[in-house]
């Protein structure tokens, strides 16, 4: 497997990945239910790896990457048309490696993703290809006078105004920004500036309307010196450098930047502080930006790869962190609910796991993408919707764990409110277009009331348990994700298959999980709530959860 891809340079990640791919058209089964908290989808398995994905609605969202086909890299395109994943056949431009690194659209029948390929002659050229509602095809793309050309993002405004952007290395072998433009007919590089005499490069692309689009990436003031920030932006004429701040810190670079119709931009990135890296989160418009701050898994490095916009306070970014000293790669979500940026729960739970690519619609839908060190990975959102008019849905269920989103889509502020008299969340006044995330660790149904319209909402969590055991064997039941606080209690009950209804089997709990021995074969349901000691309040009980055991 070759690879010379650079992007990224100022902080490198690699993936290897071997195995066998089709080139026909393949789709994969066990398509799940979007739900208000993150959680992974199932993509078509192979040598495949995710960099970019793009969302044209809500059931028309495309991710483009590359997969080995035992011989070498060849660029991949997956599509999800709102129930499951499948593989779209992609051209590929010759005999060597090839990738698609980013993807955008103006409709499903006009999509376009950037990358790059290797030559015969061993130099790296750009490489865009165009979906017409049928298939792929490659359109012919210029390259600088150089030995390497790398196209990473994708911004399609029109049908005849779409946008792409990466670095090429010049004759001194400094990379240099690299801009191309689709005005309809052909592809055009157009001048782009750079701001300082090391490497420059650009790894994200937005556009707010045809004479506002914008670039991220990163600069260094001489050869091989530590990398800052790097904000382009183009005004309908001309690219010209924006200012941008750096967290003191040796090196900052930035992935992804989204443009609002308020005018405002956010972008997203990292910073290293001389023993980790830390998440890097800008915002700000033409006249300059500011640092507004994330939140990192202490003590572990933090990288953003990707942002993502549903609403102006409604946004999301992905990546991921990982120990120090280590390459054991997590998952990382961030949201931003119009007034902080939060960790949220992630899906995946595999090592060497990595998000890549982030994409959202209008709604409170959001889809990442990423890659673990065999497969692909796929996660989706779909935040549950408060207007006037109540709660879409008015019922979910949730994980151990789970951090459930509302996006505020109606016309006046709302304020969402536990109902169970616990007082565990109370969301203040949120304005349109903003949201609010509230993580459910412990089993048991908790009604949310919206004031001042009493409009009602429950969210279900169960108890974590195997689906099937063996008499005599022990197994785990788990109804907490974490300790509670304090002042709060667990009871669980159990109904056996000889008993007619449920019984307590543990009560008044600290402890979050137990070892149940079930003496006989037979089905046992398990339900859970979460208790106030100290006001008597309690959540109702969780779904049952139901263990299949059968004799040895």
């Amino acid at each position: 497997m070759t690879s010379a891809d650079p992007i990224g340079r100022a902080l490198a990640v690699s993936v290897g990945v071997a195995g066998l791919f089709t080139s026909a058209v393949s789709a994969v089964g066990g398509a799940t239910a979007c739900r208000p908290a993150w959680s992974e989808m199932p993509t078509p398995q192979g040598a495949n790896s995710f960099y970019g994905v793009a969302a044209i609605t809500q059931s028309d969202v495309w991710a483009v990457g590359s997969h080995y086909d035992g011989v070498d890299d060849r660029p991949m395109s997956e599509h999800f048309d709102g129930i499951q994943w499948v593989i779209m056949n992609v051209p590929t431009p010759g005999a060597s490696g090839a990738y698609l690194r980013g993807v955008g659209g103006v409709s499903g029948t006009d999509v376009w993703a950037a990358g790059y390929w290797i030559t015969t002659s061993g130099l790296s050229d750009t490489l865009i290809e165009h979906y017409d509602g049928t298939a792929w095809t490659i359109v012919p793309s210029p390259n600088p006078p150089s030995s390497a050309s790398y196209l990473g993002t994708v911004a399609a405004v029109a049908t005849n105004d779409v946008w792409v952007a990466g670095h090429y290395l010049d004759n001194s072998g400094i990379y240099r920004t690299l801009v191309e433009h689709w005005d309809g007919t052909s592809w055009v590089i157009v001048s782009s500036p750079n701001a300082g005499n090391g490497d420059n490069a650009l790894n994200g692309i937005a556009a707010a309307s045809s004479n506002d689009i914008w670039a991220v990436g990163y600069q260094s003031s001489t050869p091989g010196a530590a990398s800052s920030t790097l904000v382009l932006h183009f005004d309908g004429n001309i690219w010209t450098i924006v200012p941008s701040p750096n967290l003191d810190g040796l090196t900052s670079s930035l992935a992804g930047v989204v443009a609002l119709a308020d005018g405002r931009i956010w972008a997203a990135g990292f910073y290293y502080d001389g023993v980790q890296g830390r998440t890097l989160l800008l915002h700000g418009d033409s006249s300059g930006f500011e640092t507004m701050p994330g939140e990192d898994f202490p003590g572990e490095g933090n990288v953003l790869n990707g942002i993502a916009a549903s609403a102006s306070g409604d946004m999301f970014a992905a990546g991921y962190h990982y120990p120090n000293g280590t390459s054991d790669y997590q998952g990382l979500i961030e949201h931003y609910d119009g007034e902080q940026w939060r960790r949220v729960s992630s899906a995946q739970g595999a090592s060497y796991t990595y998000l890549s690519g982030i994409a959202a619609q209008s709604g409170g839908e959001a889809w990442a993408v990423g890659n673990t060190l065999t497969a692909t990975i796929a996660e989706s959102v779909c935040e549950i919707q408060v207007s006037e008019g109540g709660f879409v849905p008015e019922a979910a269920s949730g994980t151990l764990g789970d951090t459930v989103g509302w996006t505020i889509t109606g016309s006046s502020s709302h304020r969402l409110v536990d109902a169970s008299g616990m007082q565990l969340f109370d969301s203040g006044p949120r304005a349109p277009g903003s949201s609010f995330q509230f993580t459910f660790d412990s089993a048991g149904t908790y009604p949310v009331i919206d004031r001042p319209e009493r409009a009602t909402s429950v969210i279900a969590v169960p108890v974590d348990l195997p689906e099937t055991g063996t008499t005599g064997v022990p197994l785990n039941v788990t109804w907490s994700a974490a300790p509670p606080s304090e002042g709060f209690l667990f009871d669980v009950q159990i109904r056996s298959p000889s008993d007619r209804g449920f019984r307590n089997w543990r009560v008044r709990q600290t402890d979050i999980s137990a070892t149940f021995v079930p003496p006989a074969s037979g089905a046992y349901a398990f339900r859970a709530r979460l208790r106030d000691s100290a006001t008597g309040k309690f959540s109702k009980w969780s779904p049952s959860a139901v263990v299949t055991v059968a004799n040895p």
